[in-house]
């Protein structure tokens, strides 16, 4: 099922019980970027208000707007995050202890668990608008009323999503810190990127500790975590044993490969992981940005797979989500779990940063001069911008390594299709194909093949890589949402390409969440970078066309327009 200059046999496009010709030709490739988006919003605590709802996850409004101070480094030790599961015996009790207390505030003061976990819930169930700010109008003169009305306002599916939350655990760890007497204490991260890892911690299993949530499911506290999750098949059960003698099974070579493609073969540059600029200048229904690999993969893996699907809470937007606690980002700062995943994903932008050439992300002063406020561990009102955040030692925190980053060396080499037959494309192949039929509305089982998208040509602009598009995508936000793609494999068998496949070209994946209105759905555009499956499936010189094969893992995909193989800087 390739693009040949001879020709494409269309039996291979039908071909399959579970394989669907849906597609059809993309006859313009785009060789210009897709930013939609020049200029991104920066994003104010004076742009932003909270809207309570029954219990509220509001925090206390600052005694007045003079009281906020603005943030300044710390001083004082360096706090090592150690990784859990190998975490020292007094860390440990020193956690537990700190949360207890912590439990123990009044729900009132910001300091507590109840206060911090509200914290995301609030910027992620929809209680916050974010309304536009009015620009200011070239050589004076009375500005223009706001473009449109205040919008429910989210810190994930952004470039906000990595530097939020790295702001948002700062704090949490400094009020553990203090309640404990103690200005070292450090969280530990949850280090599911290492095999022995790769397992919900023990410390959070403890049904009387601190520690421990009752909202997880069962099935999975004791399993392999696994992070390209996908809602069925049976959990495999950890095998602390095995992991050490380094006999690895498909979980952990999948969950590897995972990393490698988050972080490497899909994480080049700034807007692939970090995520599209947070912006309000687009269509009503279109989303304000698009998550990066960092959010889109191993974190949302790990929200998905330690979710409790019989535990459902009312949203913020009247609907009914379940997956409680980690599973709807609504609760999922309920869970201590929640915090120890967060360091993680902070870790792996530290990674990305430091040893992957990332450095500071984007040079826009709109994400730079970002700002929230935070309570401190005073407790005081702190605003803390983007650029305040972008290195964490001079945050006072470093990450002890303990174990070797095994997805370093996990670049995908299974194959499904010869390398031999991955031909170039000719007009008269293209002709021959199906028309495509666009809205496409997925459907698990029914794997759908986008033939003969076009490659554009090489442009040589230096930093410039070939990138999928699909400009609209939509979907509920109130319900999970999975497709995976993979390029040049037959539709029959595309269900069976998992990260370790060269044909894997990622995958579109939205957890759950609150702000919109039950049944509204939303579009997001889809960025998925192809440059490396290209080089290894061995789609080089003049192939200038591939099949783009769809893999449904969820009900509830629209796909409004084929896709497009642009380059642009990632």
């Amino acid at each position: 099922m390739l693009c040949r200059a001879g020709g494409l046999d269309r039996r291979d496009v039908l071909a399959g019980l579970t394989g669907v010709a849906a597609g059809g030709l993309n006859l313009a490739a785009e060789s210009s970027g897709t930013d939609v988006c020049l200029r991104g919003d920066k994003i104010m605590d004076l742009h932003l208000s909270c809207h309570p709802s029954g219990s509220s996850p509001c925090p206390s409004p600052p005694s007045s707007p003079f009281s906020i101070v603005n943030f300044t480094p710390p001083t004082g030790p360096v706090r090592v995050r150690q990784p859990a599961h190998l975490a020292d015996a007094g860390l440990v009790d020193k956690y537990k202890l700190a949360l207890a207390r912590m439990r123990a505030l009044p729900d009132s003061d910001p300091r507590s668990f109840a206060s911090q976990a509200a914290i995301h819930q609030a910027y992620c169930d929809g209680h916050y608008q974010y309304q536009v700010p009015i620009r200011p109008v070239p050589g004076g003169g009375m500005p223009p009323m706001p473009l449109q009305p205040p919008s429910a306002f989210d810190v994930h599916f952004s470039w906000i999503f990595a530097p939020w939350h790295r702001m948002y655990i700062y704090f949490y760890e400094r009020i553990l810190g203090s309640l404990v007497g103690d200005d070292a204490f450090a969280l530990p991260y949850w280090n599911w990127d290492a095999p022995s890892g790769m397992a919900l911690p023990e410390m959070f299993k403890d049904p009387a500790s601190p520690l421990y949530d009752a909202n997880r499911d069962p099935t999975h506290v004791d399993a392999y975590v696994v992070l390209d999750y996908i809602k069925g098949g049976d959990p495999v059960p950890f095998d602390p044993v095995a992991v050490q003698q380094h006999r690895y099974n498909q979980v952990v070579k999948d969950n590897l490969a995972t990393l490698y493609n988050q972080m490497i073969r899909q994480g080049r540059g700034a807007r692939c992981f970090l995520g599209e600029r947070f912006c309000t200048s687009l269509e009503v229904n279109q989303a304000s940005g698009t998550a990066g690999t960092l959010e889109s993969k191993a974190h949302t893996g790990v929200h998905i797979w330690l979710g409790d699907a019989s535990k459902c809470t009312t949203g913020y937007d009247g609907a009914q989500h379940c997956d409680n606690d980690m599973g709807f980002l609504g609760t999922a700062g309920r869970d201590p779990a929640f915090y120890s995943h967060h360091a993680n994903v902070d870790r792996m932008w530290h990674i990305w940063a430091d040893q992957l050439g990332g450095h500071r992300g984007f040079e826009d002063p709109e994400w730079l001069d970002t700002s929230f406020v935070f309570y401190d561990e005073t407790p005081r009102p702190v605003r803390v911008r983007v650029r305040d955040v972008l290195d964490v030692a001079a945050l006072g925190y470093r990450y002890e390594e303990r174990e070797p980053l095994q997805w370093l060396d996990c670049r995908p080499t299974s194959r499904r299709a010869p390398k031999d037959t991955t031909t170039g494309t000719g007009g008269a192949a293209r002709a021959r194909m199906p028309a495509p039929v666009f809205p496409l509305r997925l459907r698990v089982g029914r794997n759908v093949v986008v033939p003969c998208v076009r490659r554009p040509t090489r442009n040589g602009k230096k930093g410039e890589l070939q990138v999928l598009v699909f400009d609209a995508v939509e979907f509920d936000p109130c319900r999970d949402a999975k497709f995976d793609v993979v390029i040049n494999v037959a539709p029959e068998v595309a269900g069976g390409v998992t990260p370790q496949w060269v044909e894997y070209a990622g995958s579109f994946v939205n957890i759950q969440r609150g702000g919109a209105k039950p049944g509204e759905t939303i579009v997001v555009m889809v960025q998925l970078p192809v440059e490396d499956v290209f080089d290894d499936i061995g789609v080089v010189g003049d192939v200038d066309a591939v099949n783009v094969v769809l893999v449904p893992r969820t009900e509830g995909i629209t796909i409004l327009r084929p896709p497009t193989i642009v380059s642009q800087k990632c």
